[in-house]
């Protein structure tokens, strides 16, 4: 493209993105507020420490804890960078993922290029980037969108050119982006495969650039696996791996997590376990249809897939997507239905929407030959019409989450709420007491206090965290576990929390409890 067609393009990007940063006034959810409020502790000189337990996986044994034992730690550290610099208010740590979404167009234009397409499509395949669907207001916030798109997008344009035009020195480069990857997110390593299918269709010096993938990888991911080696005395997050015997979504934040073993997982019966991966698989079907494509514009991906099946790019991103979505389907379902799907299909978007310029092509090719359209004018015509209803998408999807008519869907819901009730807490004199929540990262953030997950279990187990972590206040509210319903219906009905009061907040009605029962004495 001309270097006017790229500043247009990137002013576009940049307004655009500014524009839905604008409204993104908070973290927005559990996942952002985490990277937020670990990039804080790292700006303020904490070192990888988290003063909250949102999981109980590697049995914690209190609070400060070692942080990112369970997502990486490269989005907090982009987080923490301009607070280093500067105040470690949100927008502030906002600046870097403003920044990268404004580049992911930049990105899916390069790729449309590297493809073969004309300045135009690919002017066009970045203008679609500018308006993402429901990314639109993840992109913004501190997590890992707009980050793993620009790092797993450009390793699978540099794989892909090594494949077409092999050099075996450039395969550690590739590693280097292929560890980046993984320390963006914990499925990142699925780049290595990746990388290594790349490796063997160049059909050069394999052995050779392999070692060299590999090299470029570990090197990368030495110094994080030396902190996890230094905290918690294992190259490999513990616990982590009880993921696999998750029976319900829950089940991550199971009390103790020691009884997440393969025996249980089993005992649940051959149909559990089918219908939980028949279940992932279509929701996160509908995550491609609906996120992915946009519903309208998946067609035209498929299309331009197809027409471009022999390029190794088309190839490789497919690669990335089947172990994906295999991935997130038959070993972690839960966790992919519930938005790991939606996080990493990011790094395959760029080269989608740089595919969707080759598929409208074919589709004009067709309604020229089956129809008398002029093609020039109907692709320009197509082209246009497809930017604009991008455009009225993502504003018709993150309106609804963004302004203040959202009510309890509203993005600072949360915020508000746990706001308020740490607010109350002042009033009732609490300083420095520990709090159970649904939410800790969230809690920490807007009441500046140590917090715990509400397990999943019923009072018995609520109990037990109660007395390991030294809590002195429980929040319910209407996302309470299910075997804790009771005790959102019925706020006084254990004897060893007393109903302190009943708010109705932002994000619903809310009971605030306080634990009044003697450590060691047994509980109703």
């Amino acid at each position: 493209m001309s270097r006017n067609a790229w500043a247009a393009l990137a002013v576009m990007s940049l307004a655009a993105a500014a524009l839905m940063a604008h409204f993104v006034r908070a973290p927005g959810y559990m996942d952002s507020e985490y990277y937020y409020a670990t990039g804080i502790q790292l700006a303020e000189g904490r070192g990888f420490n988290e003063p909250f337990l949102w999981n109980y996986l590697d049995d914690p044994a209190g609070l400060p804890h070692p942080s990112h034992l369970y997502w990486g730690p490269l989005v907090s550290l982009a987080a923490a960078l301009p607070m280093w610099l500067g105040s470690t208010g949100f927008r502030v740590a906002q600046i870097p993922f403003l920044l990268m979404a404004a580049g992911v167009p930049l990105l899916a234009a390069c790729a449309a290029l590297r493809m073969g397409a004309t300045p135009r499509r690919a002017w066009v395949a970045g203008a679609l980037a500018v308006f993402p669907g429901f990314f639109g207001p993840f992109m913004v916030t501190t997590d890992s969108f707009g980050l793993y798109a620009l790092v797993g997008g450009t390793t699978l344009l540099l794989c892909a050119a090594l494949v077409a035009r092999p050099h075996w020195m450039a395969w550690g480069p590739a590693g280097v982006l292929i560890g980046l990857c993984h320390l963006a997110r914990a499925d990142g390593v699925l780049f290595l495969l990746v990388g290594l299918a790349a490796v063997w269709s160049s059909g050069r010096a394999r052995l050779r650039s392999a070692a060299l993938l590999i090299t470029g990888y570990a090197l990368t991911m030495l110094p994080w696996w030396l902190r996890n080696l230094s905290a918690v005395g294992s190259v490999f997050a513990p616990g982590v791996s009880r993921t696999l015997w998750l029976r319900v979504y829950d089940d991550l934040f199971a009390f103790p997590a020691a009884r997440l073993t393969f025996e249980r997982w089993w005992a649940g019966g051959l149909g559990e376990i089918l219908q939980a991966r028949l279940q992932a698989l279509g929701a996160n079907l509908q995550t491609l249809v609906a996120v992915d494509g946009l519903v309208f514009l998946l067609p035209l991906m498929a299309l331009g897939a197809w027409r471009l099946r022999a390029q190794p790019v088309v190839r490789l991103t497919a690669l990335f997507l089947f172990l994906l979505y295999g991935a997130m389907t038959l070993v972690f379902p839960f966790a992919g239905s519930r938005g790991g799907v939606f996080h990493s299909s990011a790094a395959a978007m760029p080269i989608l929407w740089a595919l969707v310029p080759f598929g409208l092509e074919m589709a004009v090719g067709w309604g020229a030959r089956r129809r008398g359209w002029n093609p020039g004018h109907a692709e320009r015509t197509f082209s246009i019409m497809a930017v604009v209803l991008a455009a009225g998408m993502t504003l018709a999807l993150a309106w609804p989450r963004l302004s203040d008519a959202g009510q309890g869907a509203n993005w600072e819901a949360g915020r508000r709420t746990y706001a308020e009730i740490g607010a109350e807490l002042e009033r009732l004199g609490s300083q420095a007491d520990i709090v159970a929540v649904n939410n800790p990262p969230g809690f920490f953030l807007a009441a500046g206090r140590g917090a715990v997950a509400i397990p999943n279990g019923p009072p018995d187990t609520l109990r037990a965290v109660v007395e390991r972590y030294g809590v002195d206040w429980v929040v319910v509210d209407a996302n309470v576990p299910a075997a804790l319903s009771d005790l959102y219906a019925r706020p006084d009905s254990l004897g060893w929390l007393d109903p302190v009061g009943t708010y109705s907040l932002p994000a619903g009605t809310v009971h605030l409890l306080r634990v009044v029962a003697p450590r060691g004495e047994a509980g109703e």
